[in-house]
């Protein structure tokens, strides 16, 4: 399943699917257009069948974009891979 990026409300998205490192750049335009200033975001990883350090990587560069432009960014449902990987990458205040 290729990934993607669905908008369930205002500041509110879900990325489902394939996120690696050879699906995760087609998403950056998707992921560029939810960035509104001071806006806090909330994305649910509950969808994400497959991931990589890519996928961990999207998402720190998207609450980056959104830190730049005043707001926030909240991942959820983190799966087992993804959580594995924050917290060997010590990222876990960014994901708590």
């Amino acid at each position: 399943m290729p990934a993607t990026v669905q908008t369930l409300d205002e500041g509110r998205y879900a990325l489902a699917g394939t996120l690696t490192v050879d699906t995760v750049p087609a998403l950056w335009p998707q992921i560029e257009a939810t960035v509104v200033h001071g806006r806090e975001i909330r994305v649910s990883c509950a969808g994400v069948t497959h991931a990589d350090s890519a996928a961990v990587a999207c998402l720190v560069e998207w609450a980056r974009l959104a830190r730049v432009q005043g707001g926030s960014l909240r991942a959820e449902d983190l799966p087992e891979v993804m959580r594995v990987i924050v917290e060997v990458s010590d990222l876990e205040e960014i994901f708590p």
